[in-house]
């Protein structure tokens, strides 16, 4: 999968931001989710949706089972999930992924970050500029300093 999520400020005040392990299950179940309609061995999902087996999340996450299973169902019972359960896996939907995840803000093409990490992601460049303009500067100095040099020692 590729691309990035939205992760607002806002998040920190949520109510289970002070929990290790709702926060890392969160931000996994964002990263995982479907970012638009597909199938998945045969299952429909919808954007917002994951397919969910505690056994490989535990893994894929860190969290145990039991810890997995207590923040699923603080999940469920708060509103942010839903779950539909099969007899090998359980679908996840993401209830308010679509607000979380907008597709545009403002005139921004949803593939692109906004504008505001774009630049974030240019800086390093243009500090490796403004120090090689710096260098040549420092150096056209240096030469100016030998010509001037050279000049007095020839007079």
């Amino acid at each position: 999968m590729e691309g990035w999520i939205k992760l607002y400020r806002r998040f920190s005040d949520w109510e289970w931001a002070d929990d290790p392990k709702m926060v890392s299950l969160f931000i996994h179940l964002l990263l995982a989710a479907s970012n638009r309609p597909t199938n998945w061995k045969g299952q429909k999902l919808e954007r917002g949706q994951v397919i969910f087996g505690r056994e490989k999340w535990a893994a894929k996450t860190g969290i145990s089972e039991q810890s997995l299973r207590t923040c699923i169902k603080r999940l469920k019972s708060t509103g942010e999930i839903t779950i539909k359960s099969t007899k090998r896996y359980s679908i996840i939907t993401i209830e308010n992924y679509n607000e979380y995840q907008a597709k545009k803000e403002g005139n921004q093409p949803a593939n692109q970050p906004p504008t505001n990490q774009q630049s974030t992601n240019n800086q390093p460049h243009r500090e490796k500029v403004r120090r090689k303009e710096e260098k040549k500067t420092k150096h056209r100095a240096q030469g100016h300093m030998v010509i001037e040099g050279l000049a007095d020692f020839l007079q």
